[in-house]
């Protein structure tokens, strides 16, 4: 029943967005909706996945339990959009340590986009501690895969914002290549959130790379 009735509103919805989406989801949050019928479809639609994961993330009360919930799912994750859903629905605490030894084992995956969760993991506001950089640095490693990478610059860059001298060093130690690095550049070059002056040693270190 759930999911026909949630492809007869899709179907209404004549050029669909996100907000659309999601207003579907948190309705049925409201309603407290059993979602997990839709599991077997979810392959089917963007939208279903993003409702799928919305309703049953949010229902979870406990970030231990929303991890085992997305580990049990890895195998469902095909795209960088399913992961970097994640961080907005993550329930928020002082647990970096849970989520650290979390990670350590996700960005050592076999599937891509596990080892991309281990990284986008910390965007959910335990990279803003400057306290936490050095340990978070110490899971970056090279990775030939094209969305890990992108992962590993997003991450990298945003560290940059909190704990520039931090990361700054670690960029010049050239302990990963220039494909991760050149694009965590970019990165902070691109953020409206980071100092002239931290950008300009930045560009300054790409001379190592080449």
């Amino acid at each position: 029943m759930i999911y026909e009735q949630t492809k007869d509103l899709l179907s209404k919805i004549k050029k669909l967005r996100t907000a659309d989406v999601d207003k579907i989801a948190y309705q049925y949050l409201e309603d407290e909706v059993d979602v997990s019928a839709l599991y077997p479809h979810i392959k089917e639609s963007g939208a279903i996945h993003r409702i799928y994961f919305v309703v049953s993330l949010q229902s979870i009360k406990t970030l231990e339990y929303q991890l085992q919930f997305i580990e049990d799912h890895f195998s469902d994750l095909n795209d960088w959009w399913h992961v970097d859903l994640f961080p907005q629905l993550l329930r928020k605490g002082p647990k970096f340590d849970f989520v650290y030894q979390k990670a350590k084992k996700y960005c050592k995956s076999p599937l891509l986009f596990a080892r991309r969760w281990g990284y986008v993991i910390f965007l959910t506001g335990w990279q803003k501690d400057p306290s936490n950089t050095k340990k978070i640095l110490s899971l970056f490693h090279d990775d030939d895969e094209y969305y890990v990478q992108m992962g590993e610059a997003w991450l990298l860059a945003d560290l940059t914002i909190y704990n520039p001298e931090e990361c700054l060093e670690y960029i010049a130690s050239k302990l990963l290549k220039y494909n991760i690095i050149g694009k965590a550049i970019q990165k902070i070059c691109d953020s409206f959130r980071i100092p002239d002056d931290v950008k300009n040693k930045v560009k300054e270190l790409r001379k190592l790379y080449k």
